[in-house]
């Protein structure tokens, strides 16, 4: 949702973080079981300019076999709240499956209102599926049936954005090392590049932390992999937690209407160890 929102000519985010002279720009997000606890949840607030617009939360769910893999669910859900709810339609929903040995997504679902409309559009993206650079996508107008809207990628891996916010809270590399990709928000892809920022502190609804910031830049693909030009070009900061618990604690976007922000408002660990 954040991503979709962030618009043009940011400049990072508030906050300190370092830079090192010598970065290792070589780091790549590591193959290796997502960081995540079974019933683990993150709640977030997300406001533009202060004014709350809708909340945000994350959930672990089950684990299984999904495409042949052993898998576990992500959820994600975004609901507005207050008088944002008399203008806008959201209420929407994202599933990521997320191979157990990997930390690589297997499957993408999303569920969400159309942009000032009330169809319901359904989107699934067969990572496991992938043939070559075709990633197949089949979309949903409410019950209508599935329409394929194969999507040409030009990276090894591609991502979700649930899965990808999980495999953030797993890389750890020195400020300055850069990873550009491909991630799906709902049935589009965007281009990503995102920097270690450095180390910073963040005083949060739960307490102070230190934390680790990266910056990231994205912008829009169309169905051949080649970038949208008529789209706005978007950049955001990610603040997550510089400890054990490596937890997500504010993404902050920048847009020509003011910074869009979500802060987390509550966390529980879940009752399964990692």
């Amino acid at each position: 949702m954040l991503l979709a929102a962030c618009g043009p000519k940011g400049g990072g985010g508030g906050g300190g973080g370092t830079t090192d002279p010598k970065p290792n720009a070589s780091s790549q997000i590591p193959t290796a079981p997502p960081l995540v606890s079974q019933g683990e949840k993150f709640s977030f607030d997300l406001a533009l300019q202060g004014v709350q617009l809708a909340v945000y939360d994350f959930e672990v769910g089950a684990v299984g076999d999904y495409d042949g893999k052993q898998t576990v669910q992500v959820h994600s859900h975004a609901k507005a709240v207050g008088l944002v709810k008399m203008v806008a339609n959201v209420d929407d929903f994202f599933t990521s499956w997320i191979d157990m040995q990997t930390g690589r997504p297997v499957h993408w679902f999303s569920d969400e209102y159309a942009v000032k409309g009330t169809d319901r559009e359904r989107t699934d993206v067969s990572f496991s599926k992938r043939d070559g650079d075709t990633v197949p996508v089949d979309f949903h107008l409410n019950n209508d049936p599935p329409t394929p809207e194969p999507q040409k990628v030009t990276f090894p891996e591609v991502w979700d954005y649930n899965s990808l916010m999980i495999a953030f809270r797993s890389w750890e590399a020195s400020p300055g090392a850069t990873i550009t990709g491909e991630v799906f928000r709902s049935r589009f892809l965007w281009h990503y590049q995102v920097t270690v920022k450095g180390k910073d502190k963040l005083t949060t609804a739960l307490g102070d932390f230190p934390a680790l910031r990266l910056d990231g830049h994205v912008y829009k693909e169309d169905k051949t992999g080649q970038k949208i030009t008529t789209d706005d070009e978007r950049d955001f900061s990610i603040w997550v937690s510089d400890d054990a618990g490596r937890v997500p604690l504010r993404i902050l976007g920048h847009t020509d209407y003011g910074d869009i922000e979500m802060k987390i408002t509550a966390y529980d660990p879940g009752s399964a160890g990692r």
